[in-house]
């Protein structure tokens, strides 16, 4: 049974608070150390993040709101989060990858300086959605869990659920998936030579992930039987291998002038 909270002393302290606090010093020291490694100066991360929050943040809360109000909710969006409180991932992501994009070009122009941007990126996400993750299941968010089971690895959720049937902890799969995908990303970025590979193959990974999961989640169904993570991941799917694409094709006679250049004097 999941316990939302515990008691350290006299202090009482909440375990998805403290692990929100933990995941994004990791973050921040894998970003640190990604930025470092690719020669880009760290505050455009610093930068990045805080300007992205509150776009990601409220593209999250609308997708949500989106999902389980349907699209009636557009017409009083102002509020609708606080209507059907909760957040998507893709639907923070979503305006997020834009930002990036329009980011990467503003600052670092057409050529590889904006992929090898992109391509640093591309890790801290998978890494995010897999601590946010286990972030859901401590929060015992119901839209994250799965059907009813009676398997040891059921989990009751009767603090934030409100039912003490012990569901699949759909979650912590979900973790354990995006963070092998992320293992297997980090191990192998530096074998992706061609800017923009790497952020490409986040993408196709991600979207592949919540495709294989959805179906065991408990997640409104729309057009189709499909659940807005899939409408969403499909397309992310082929969006990401017409990158994957589009980057092996090799590096343009524009962008070979600009490897000299250093990205931490930018």
């Amino acid at each position: 049974m999941l316990q939302p909270t515990f008691q350290l002393g006299p202090v009482v302290l909440s375990t998805f608070g403290l692990w929100c606090g933990l995941s994004l010093m990791a973050v921040a020291w894998v970003g640190r150390v990604e930025f470092h490694r690719r020669s880009i100066a760290r505050k455009h991360l610093a930068i990045f993040v805080i300007a992205v929050t509150p776009i990601a943040a409220a593209g999250a809360s609308l997708a949500h709101a989106l999902d389980f109000g349907g699209w009636s909710v557009l017409s009083y969006w102002f509020y609708a989060p606080a209507v059907y409180p909760g957040a998507s991932f893709l639907g923070g992501a979503l305006p997020c990858w834009m930002a990036a994009l329009v980011y990467a070009r503003v600052v670092f122009g057409p050529a590889t300086q904006a992929r090898v941007f992109l391509d640093a990126l591309a890790p801290l996400i998978l890494l995010t959605y897999g601590l946010g993750r286990v972030g859901c299941h401590l929060a015992g968010h119901g839209t994250c869990c799965g059907g009813q089971t009676d398997a040891w690895y059921g989990v009751c959720y009767p603090h934030t659920v409100g039912s003490m049937l012990p569901v699949i902890p759909m979650a912590l799969v979900e973790a354990a998936l995006t963070l092998l995908l992320f293992s297997w990303l980090w191990r192998g970025r530096a074998r992706h030579s061609s800017p923009g590979a790497v952020f490409a193959w986040h993408v196709i990974l991600l979207g592949a992930e919540r495709l294989c999961v959805e179906p065991w989640r408990l997640n409104p169904r729309h057009a189709l039987g499909l659940t807005q993570a899939q409408w969403i991941s499909a397309p992310l799917v082929i969006v990401g291998c017409a990158w994957l694409w589009w980057t092996s094709r090799g590096r343009t006679a524009a962008d070979r002038p600009d490897e000299s250049r250093s990205l931490v004097h930018r």
